[in-house]
């Protein structure tokens, strides 16, 4: 057994989570993926039980994550907006928990796409600490860890890289909230893939192996090699995902920002990007297997 344990995002075939998608988790699982990545962002949508029973019937697990709206910000400007981003942060972690992931990640701590017109003092991570704390009590007593995935300046004004992610990590202090890196942000705002990788790998619970242009991993500019040497270096053990988005819907072709077709095929891509980076663990893990 490898180091490593590799999800899809769910999204790489669909912009919306429902019932309807359950086919997904028999498409992961054929491609050779431990786990799916189901999204949150439409609590209505997910059911617990059937992805349960999906995912049972298929021998993968799996994990979640969400994104902050505007209407839900743990980092607003009114105690409301605040109290709104604690509650659905909380109807997250109990979907997780029931879904069976260990963890609930993504943009936790603020608004993704919200802009300030000034740069950001301390009140706004006292706030995102404050609520994610109050979020990670709650998460103990289910068992689910909360992750903190840093994003590139276009999309959060607060948390872009490691660092930040882990002052945030610290602010909070508590033993279930862990860090989430993202190749794709990183590419933007770190200066190397090894150092953060590294500085983070104690702290992680995912890693999305996502290329430069967010299409098949290992024909960007993602330097894949630092990445693979900071996790051996790091000592992390754990999953890491593949987050491409090909299939684009009109749902979300705002949100991510993707004009044009990434690849040709979802499938012949994420088996190729599986491959790639499988590959990689294999070269940079094999002393420690």
């Amino acid at each position: 057994m490898g180091a490593l344990n590799y999800s899809a995002h769910a999204y790489a075939w669909t912009g919306s989570w429902s019932n309807k998608t359950l086919d997904i988790i028999d498409k992961t699982a054929s491609l050779g993926f431990d786990l799916i990545e189901i999204p949150l962002m439409e609590l209505e949508g997910v059911d617990p039980p059937a992805i349960r029973k999906r995912l049972e019937d298929c021998g993968i697990g799996a994990v979640t994550s969400t994104v902050c709206d505007e209407r839900q910000d743990p980092t607003g400007e009114d105690e409301r907006t605040r109290r709104e981003g604690i509650e659905y942060l909380k109807a997250c972690v109990s979907k997780a928990a029931e879904i069976g992931s260990s963890f609930m990640s993504g943009v936790t701590y603020s608004a993704m796409g919200r802009r300030i017109d000034r740069m950001p003092g301390d009140v706004y991570w006292e706030r995102a600490a404050a609520a994610l704390k109050e979020v990670a009590i709650y998460a103990k007593s289910t068992g689910i860890d909360i992750g903190i995935e840093p994003i590139n300046r276009y999309e959060s004004f607060l948390v872009n890289t490691a660092q930040q992610g882990l002052r945030l990590l610290r602010m909070i202090d508590e033993p279930n909230v862990k860090l989430h890196l993202d190749a794709y942000h990183m590419n933007i705002e770190e200066k190397n893939f090894y150092d953060p990788t590294k500085l983070a790998s104690p702290y992680l619970c995912h890693y999305h192996m996502s290329e430069s242009h967010r299409g098949t991993v290992g024909t960007g500019t993602v330097n894949w090699d630092e990445i693979f040497r900071g996790l051996a270096d790091g000592g992390y053990h754990g999953i890491v995902g593949m987050e491409s988005f090909i299939e684009i819907s009109p749902a979300m072709v705002s949100g991510t920002c993707i004009w044009r077709k990434l690849a040709d095929d979802t499938d012949k891509s994420l088996k190729e990007g599986l491959r790639y980076l499988k590959e990689l663990e294999e070269r940079y893990f094999k002393q420690q297997l």
